[in-house]
């Protein structure tokens, strides 16, 4: 696992921050990473609020989600986000 830090698409709540999670086109539930800024904002839209994290701190917090994916630069949009 590597230090660098990711940046991961999230959603803000009133007064949360949460990530946002996909599936993948097979149905598992994922969570996507991007190398950079402009390669999330390329994929999912400049609107698209984001926030930085190590792979180990984000692998962290979806350890009990029971999530194990993390797809890094993905080049399409995922197919579906999870609630």
């Amino acid at each position: 696992m590597s230090d660098i830090p990711l940046f991961v698409p999230i959603r803000i709540g009133a007064s949360f921050l949460s990530l946002r999670l996909f599936r993948t086109p097979s149905g598992t539930r994922t969570a996507v990473a991007f190398s950079s800024s402009a390669r999330l904002a390329e994929v999912l839209g400049a609107e698209q609020p984001w926030t930085r994290i190590s792979e180990p701190g984000l692998r962290g917090l979806l350890q009990d989600l029971g999530v194990v994916g993390v797809v890094v630069d993905p080049t399409v949009t995922p197919v579906q986000r999870v609630a």
